[in-house]
């Protein structure tokens, strides 16, 4: 059944052939690489991954290739393994549900993806500027280019270069935009641009891929409740979901570039500009209308207007009727929309005091980059040499108080508590905190996480030398952070649950060992645990270590 208006048929220049796709996918090549794309993303862009499990992927990836190519036999009957969520922040008071699939799952979803690119990626626009496919420098490692050098960064090109030509600029973003895709629009969209009829089998495929079960911890009774099976929506967490969602807007992008539009959208924000506020209500009026016929819609509360001053006169004059849209006008009538535009990450330029008091989510957000970015030189705006204590205590403020920041303030803590060159009193403070928020129950379970993570990680050093932040640790300081670790692994999070099991491992402890302490201290039926035990147990002990990472991204901006 299609749900597609039929001015909406428009197929790709060359079919894709179903039967050669579904052949393919099953190739220990094809799956190889998407095992090497789940790998990289996980350890580099998602926001939490299981080590044990990327420890045992990479010490047998021939077997689960093997296994794979087993499964994917027979498409209809492909059973998905239950995926579990976990919950970091998302602002000050509410936390966004993320999903974290199994990585042979996901290897699947990122084979797929591949297919896809390889027929559609000419075809999506270049407005849409996220989530593109890697480039040929890059493709080697990651399926999709990095959001901070490609897409973000020609995304705020984009938007300064439309400046010089338009003085209306409105942004705003699709609501609840991952949560409310449709399967059967998405499948719709994905037969439709790429010609493949809704019952070959890699489409049946994709459907079973799509309804994930979920396992959860409930709110009420912090028990693990049974999957639920995800029924609409695409999982927000991985890198391949983001492809997926660029296909099932194309027929918005299409639509909105096109005779008086200026449009460009990363993943779900928007930004149209225009000479008169006329044309950009219009061009809103066909963003709501191609939103609509996807059971989309925009999130009103977030769609502003910002106007130059060389059009205040001519909007002030005149009567509009806008809707709840652009209201505010009156307020920000005069404003430049230059200074409403997104800017790339090194042109960051705001400075904090240390009587400066952080005022608001905004203020703190601000603060992590004042500390995280550099200059277009590549020069740090504070340097590890003049990290202070005050710095630190803002740090804390923000874990505590301001929690949407608080991935980036996790990493910035560690940082200045263990690298070399920041002053020993802002130092030693920061390792203060570090303890003291990973002991706070108040925290959100995601931030303790983040910061036990980094703890724990495997990094490599200039010379290339491996080593872990938390081996640095005093005995005393490691003693206080294994006495938590009993309660991380009861917590209702299986981020913690899983983090504290690896950190226990990195500690020394055998896996015989795991095992009782996993007996006497997780809850019941807590499976994304048993399966990492699992894991433990299958990486032999001559297995190659994952390759260390050089650096830790500092997480200025989120592509979710």
């Amino acid at each position: 059944m299609s749900h597609t208006p039929a001015s909406e048929t428009k197929t790709p220049s060359s079919p894709m052939d179903h039967q050669r796709a579904i052949n393919r996918l099953r190739t220990r090549e094809l799956l190889s690489a998407a095992l090497d794309y789940a790998i990289f993303d996980r350890r580099s862009a998602d926001y939490f991954y299981d080590p044990l499990e990327i420890e045992h992927a990479v010490a047998n990836r021939a077997t689960i290739i093997t296994e794979l190519v087993e499964e994917l036999q027979t498409p209809a009957h492909y059973s998905p393994r239950p995926a579990f969520a976990y919950f970091p922040p998302k602002s000050d008071l509410c936390d966004r549900r993320m999903t974290y699939i199994p990585i042979k799952d996901l290897t699947v979803r990122y084979g797929i993806a591949i297919l896809f690119a390889e027929q559609i990626e000419t075809e999506i626009h270049p407005h849409c500027f996220a989530n593109r496919r890697a480039g040929e420098a890059d493709a080697a490692r990651r399926f999709t280019e990095d959001f901070s050098t490609g897409g973000w960064a020609r995304f705020c090109q984009w938007q300064a270069e439309s400046c010089n030509t338009n003085n209306i600029l409105l942004r705003t973003d699709i609501s609840a935009f991952y949560d409310s895709i449709s399967h059967d629009y998405l499948i719709d969209a994905v037969c439709r641009h790429l010609s493949l009829p809704q019952e070959c089998d890699l489409i049946v495929l994709l459907r079973r891929l799509l309804e994930v079960p979920i396992r959860y911890y409930s709110p009420s009774t912090h028990n693990i409740e049974t999957p639920a099976v995800l029924r609409q929506g695409l999982p927000i967490g991985d890198g391949v979901e983001g492809y997926l969602a660029n296909i099932y807007l194309k027929d918005l992008d299409d639509a909105m570039i096109g005779p008086g539009a200026s449009y460009g959208r990363y993943v779900d924000d928007i930004r149209l500009f225009g000479t008169s506020r006329e044309a950009v209500l219009r061009n809103l009026g066909i963003l709501q209308e191609q939103l609509l016929r996807k059971g989309l819609n925009l999130n009103s509360s977030k769609t502003k207007i910002a106007v130059d001053e060389a059009s205040r006169g001519d909007l002030l004059s005149r009567a509009y009727e806008g809707g709840d849209y652009g209201q505010d006008e009156d307020e920000v009538a005069g404003s430049e929309i230059a200074t409403r535009i997104d800017a790339p990450f090194e042109a960051f330029s705001r400075r904090f005091a240390e009587d400066q008091e952080l005022q608001e989510a905004g203020d703190a957000k601000d603060f992590c980059k004042f500390l995280g970015a550099h200059d277009a030189d590549g020069l740090p705006l504070v340097a590890l040499g003049d990290r202070q204590i005050w710095h630190v205590e803002r740090l804390r403020d923000i874990m505590i108080h301001w929690r949407g920041p608080a991935r980036h303030a996790g990493w910035l803590l560690v940082q200045t508590a263990l690298y070399g060159g920041v002053p020993a009193q802002a130092r030693d403070r920061a390792r203060q905190v570090i303890l003291e928020l990973l002991a706070s129950n108040t925290l959100n379970a995601y931030s303790r996480y983040r910061i036990l993570h980094h703890l724990a990680k495997l990094r490599a050093c200039r010379t290339g030398q491996p080593f872990r932040f938390i081996l640095q640790l005093t005995d005393t300081e490691r003693q206080q952070i294994e006495a938590l670790l009993p309660q991380f692994l009861a917590a209702p999070a299986f981020e913690l649950n899983l983090i504290a099991l690896y950190t226990y491992r990195v500690l020394g402890r055998t896996t015989a060992q795991l095992r009782t302490l996993v007996s006497q201290h997780c809850r019941q039926g807590c499976e994304p645990v048993r399966n990492a035990l699992a894991a433990a147990s299958a990486i032999p002990t001559t297995a190659p270590a994952p390759a260390a990472d050089a650096a830790e991204p500092d997480a200025i901006s989120e592509p979710y």
